[in-house]
């Protein structure tokens, strides 16, 4: 038997035929659902630690058998327990975008929210090839301006996901203010 440490995390063991057959143990037996094979495993990481300086008892490992010639090679590999990342959202998104089938409709709606003084600063109007939206970013819309636009707006969708989907895939015809904008060029 050969025990060799490859670096901190990593070491080798290698067992010949005979050593295998001392065992009662053959490569393709080799597994831990298995008692007999998980207790000689066991014993060869005791030895190995003593052997090595590396501590194993206790840690999370992964062994992966390799089958040679005359015998088999165990590598034994300590699995670092790093916390995982918890990503969490930090502010809840009050985008909303309003989608209407027609200009008419869109404009019908902006004119309606400009004459009732809802002209919120951070609406855009954004085309793709069938609808037109008014988006809103990061504010909430007040019910007045829900109340308007559920008259005019084909579907109301909100997130900041939906806005950016949007944003990458459709034409940018008035961005920043664009209530305030289209509405006093209207009247």
């Amino acid at each position: 038997m050969n025990i060799e440490k490859i670096n901190s995390e990593k070491l080798l063991i290698s067992l010949c035929d005979k050593e295998l057959e001392e065992y009662n143990l053959t490569y393709e037996g080799l597994s831990f659902t298995d008692s007999r094979s998980k207790r000689v495993i066991q014993e060869l990481l005791i030895r190995a630690e003593s052997k090595t300086g590396m501590k194993l008892n206790g840690k999370k490992l992964m062994i992966e058998a390799m089958k040679y010639d005359h015998g088999c090679i165990l590598l034994v590999t300590v699995v670092n327990r790093r916390k995982r990342k918890i990503y969490s959202i930090k502010s809840r998104s009050n985008s909303y975008v309003f989608s209407f089938t027609s200009a008419e409709e869109l404009l019908a709606c902006i004119e309606q929210l400009y004459l009732a003084n809802e002209r919120n600063k951070k609406s855009s109007i954004l085309f793709d090839n069938h609808n037109y939206y008014l988006m809103l970013g990061n504010s909430i819309p007040s019910d007045g301006f829900m109340r308007i636009t559920g008259e005019y707006a084909h579907s109301v969708q909100r997130g900041k996901i939906t806005c950016s989907a949007l944003k990458e895939k459709c034409a940018v015809l008035a961005s920043e203010n664009a209530v305030e904008i289209v509405g006093r060029a209207m009247l």
